[in-house]
């Protein structure tokens, strides 16, 4: 298992005549406890995207001083509602990056945001292999 590394699950809802919409169920595992989500930004359909005709989304962690500071693993989960998405081809790719925002304590044991976000690791799920549901916010879903 790699830290700061998204697993994810992908799931599809058939609308006739609109592109499917689906639903991105995304785990990051952490080392400490004091990690937590903190939303996600669609980047959409990029030129700079890794994988080429795949739609990016960046899934945001923050390090929060009020959480406990645990020396345990610990699973950060975003669940995300992407709407409908047309892939230029018909199937495509959903590319995952994980930005996370970490304290420091460099300065005399004082805790303050150490500068830009950091990039941790990506992931990519293909369209193909989404579970199909017809009402996505069923409890079997995700």
């Amino acid at each position: 298992m790699h830290l700061f590394h998204p697993t994810l699950h992908l799931a599809r809802e058939t609308i006739l005549d609109a592109p499917d919409a689906y639903y991105l169920h995304v785990v990051t595992f952490c080392p400490r406890s004091r990690f937590r989500a903190n939303g996600h930004e669609i980047v959409g359909f990029h030129a700079e995207n890794t994988i080429e005709g795949s739609y990016k989304i960046k899934v945001k962690l923050l390090e929060d001083a009020a959480l406990p500071d645990l020396d345990v693993l610990t699973p950060v989960v975003h669940t995300l509602d992407l709407g409908s998405v047309a892939f230029p081809e018909g199937e495509g790719w959903f590319e995952v990056q994980v930005i996370g925002e970490t304290l420091d304590t460099s300065g005399g044991g004082v805790l303050s945001r150490s500068g830009e976000p950091k990039t941790g690791g990506t992931g990519a799920v293909k369209t193909t292999t989404a579970t199909n549901k017809s009402r996505p916010i069923d409890e079997d879903t995700l």
